[in-house]
């Protein structure tokens, strides 16, 4: 199955919740918490499926996974260029490709300009994984092709003749004014005079030939006629 995965991203700014906030407990004296900027970095994953015609569906049973949320919290006061290896090194660690990278490091700067870090806002940076799976809708056609190699597996293994039908097989001499033959066995001659195996089909081979062959094989090596075995009676 093939596989294919594309990364996008936003960068924005957004105010700060209550979630935010840390409990204060009015029993205790104030402590002054030193303030800074957060910036999020959220990764998530979407699968999409695509048939072979290239059409392409999300699997609407599943939603967006989350795979990794890292925050750096950046004083208030320092400008977010300073810290972009910072910014590079997250990134790197939650597996984003270095082009990609590159775009996004960008996109902060471009957001870092002239903004105040002491307005009460964070900047949040999503990405977005989007898997590409191949996927083969089910047709009849697949279940044709499926059966199709499920009987030549069955038809490739060794299936011997019973023994009551070699048994049975016509025994022949050859005339001597008969035409030369060759045994497809074992590619030699049939000597005029000898004992032969005639086969239902009427093919004709060396007695010994015919007879080992069908102990492991139960059809004509020439035309692939059927002898009766345990297989075909069940």
């Amino acid at each position: 199955m093939d596989t294919r995965i594309d990364y996008d991203f936003i960068v924005r700014l957004k105010p700060k919740t209550n979630r935010n906030s840390q409990h204060v407990n009015r029993d205790q004296p104030l402590q002054k918490v030193p303030a800074t900027f957060p910036v999020n970095f959220l990764l998530y994953k979407r699968p999409i499926y695509y048939s072979l015609h290239g059409v392409a569906f999300s699997a609407t049973d599943r939603r967006p996974e989350s795979i990794s949320r890292k925050i750096i919290h950046i004083p208030v006061g320092d400008s977010l260029c300073h810290h972009i290896n910072d910014f590079k090194g997250i990134l790197t660690d939650i597996g984003i490709p270095g082009i990609k990278i590159s775009q996004i490091l960008i996109e902060i700067a471009t957001k870092a300009h002239g903004i105040d870090t002491c307005n009460g806002v964070l900047m949040l940076v999503a990405i977005r994984k989007t898997v590409y799976h191949e996927a083969r809708l089910r047709n009849e056609e697949d279940d044709i092709g499926r059966a199709e190699r499920e009987s030549m597996e069955v038809e490739a293994k060794p299936i011997p003749a019973t023994k009551s039908s070699i048994d049975a097989l016509e025994r022949v001499v050859l005339d001597a004014s008969a035409s030369a033959r060759d045994c497809t066995v074992c590619m030699e001659e049939i000597d005029a005079g000898s004992e032969a195996i005639r086969m239902p089909c009427s093919h004709v081979y060396h007695s010994d030939c015919i007879v080992k062959w069908l102990q492991t094989s139960h059809m004509c090596p020439l035309c692939r006629y059927h002898m009766p075995c345990e297989y075909l009676r069940t």
